[in-house]
């Protein structure tokens, strides 16, 4: 075990989960009309990027459309508003 200083945490490389995900901040940071898409096998977390877009409509005041992509390889997301 060691001690670090605040500096040396802040530089770690550190696995986030949960809502301060990068897929999180990634589609919170959208500007409206744009997309992205995520791939599931870079996605490991339990929920689906739908749930995550509808807990953020809800919290702030943004429109996502979300779809599971037609070979099922991932997922398209839009900010619309």
């Amino acid at each position: 075990m060691q001690k670090l200083t605040a500096s040396e945490y802040d530089n770690l490389e550190k696995i986030n989960t949960g809502r301060s995900s990068v897929f999180y901040d990634a589609i919170l940071n959208l500007k409206i009309h744009e997309s992205l898409i995520i791939e599931k096998r870079e996605w490991k977390m339990y929920r689906t990027p739908s749930r995550i877009c509808r807990y953020l409509e809800k919290k702030y005041s943004v429109k996502y459309i979300c779809a599971t992509l037609a070979d099922e390889s991932g997922w398209a997301i839009k900010r619309v508003a």
